[in-house]
């Protein structure tokens, strides 16, 4: 017996088909990382103003979700399914502070772990740079907060304080399944300090204000942290209106006045020559480890790459085209800005 397959479906017909980016927006509008107001353990030592804005209950100006990030958190919560009937324990164990909240991935005694699912870019970011600090403190609150017994779930007595001795991080690549664990001993002054950043931010917006706690992203297209920030247009102002603007960035709004011209251009001539310099060692380090491998204490040096491979010769397609008589194809581009800051002859006084 032959199947009948289902006739390609018509245009009009994929224009009226449900749409996921809608389905995966309203979901994340209703779920209540989305409605939260009071600082998550995730956003710890993350960025001040973006904690300042909850502090302040602030209503976020970019609330909107990317299928990407709904594939990461559905991977996210079967991972830590997967891990609980493996292993047991218990996962998303919610707790809560008189400040901090959050919902520990998972508590398998007697250490607390948290999952964090990344592309292949940011697992190889971990891999070469190591935990960022702002991962540790997570794992740390949810330490102290499981340690205090200041929980907010129904399978775990509330005020009972739980035994914590271990810490541990656990990083997915999405991209190739691979996975790699960090982890150490508890230790209550990460803790401390993780929640001595946080009151600072309180204290800051009671005493000045939120305007008052500075950024620690450097704004869009420049840090990632600023580009998905819930609060973007709040921090940073609108996107720029080229025709009523100019050609301006985000950032620009901040040089006011003409001291602020001068302390950016001293700024990039100061970092320009940190750059060249960090760049000189990093090569001249890369040359004394060539032809060598193997672990070095905490790191593992590796080499890779360096065969033959086919690529186009583009100047003889060029000619060979010519030859033929046909024109190379072509096409418009903007090419990219330069900037260049050089030194004047005027001797500043």
């Amino acid at each position: 017996m032959t199947a009948v397959l289902p006739a390609r479906p018509s245009a009009a017909e994929r224009r009226t088909a449900p749409s996921l980016a809608a389905a995966v927006r309203d979901l994340d509008r209703h779920r209540a990382r989305s409605r939260q107001r009071m600082i998550g353990a995730s956003e710890l030592g993350e960025c001040r103003r973006r904690a300042a804005y909850r502090v302040a209950r602030r209503r976020p100006t970019n609330t909107r979700t990317g299928l990407q990030a709904f594939l990461g958190t559905e991977l996210h919560r079967g991972v830590l399914r997967t891990l609980r009937r493996q292993y047991g324990g218990l996962t998303e164990v919610g707790l809560q502070g008189d400040q901090v909240k959050g919902r520990c991935d998972w508590w398998h005694d007697p250490v607390v772990e948290d999952l964090k699912t990344t592309s292949r870019f940011g697992f190889e970011r971990v891999l070469t740079r190591g935990v960022p600090v702002k991962h540790w403190f997570q794992v740390a609150v949810y330490a102290w907060l499981l340690r205090t017994g200041q929980t907010h779930d129904r399978r775990l007595p509330v005020g009972t304080a739980q035994d914590v001795e271990g810490l541990r991080i656990r990083y997915l690549s999405r991209d190739s399944g691979e996975d790699v664990v960090f982890e150490t001993d508890h230790d209550p002054a990460l803790a401390a300090e993780a929640v001595l950043w946080l009151t600072d931010v309180y204290a800051t917006v009671e005493d000045d204000g939120v305007d008052a706690v500075p950024r620690d992203g450097f704004g869009p297209g420049v840090d990632t942290m600023c580009d998905w920030c819930p609060f973007l247009d709040l921090c940073w102002g609108p996107p720029v209106d080229p025709e009523t603007e100019g050609d301006v960035s985000r950032q620009s709004r901040l040089t006011v006045d003409h001291e602020d011209y001068v302390e950016a251009v001293h700024d990039y001539d100061a970092w320009r020559a940190a750059e060249n310099e960090a760049k000189r060692n990093k090569e001249y380090a890369r040359e004394r480890l060539r032809g060598r491998s193997g672990p070095a204490d905490d790191l593992y040096c590796e080499w890779s790459g360096g065969g033959l491979r086919t690529q186009v010769d583009k100047d003889a397609a060029v000619e060979r085209l010519a030859e033929l008589g046909e024109v190379a194809p072509t096409r418009r581009i903007r090419s990219p800005q330069t900037i260049r800051v050089t030194r004047t002859s005027t001797r500043p006084n």
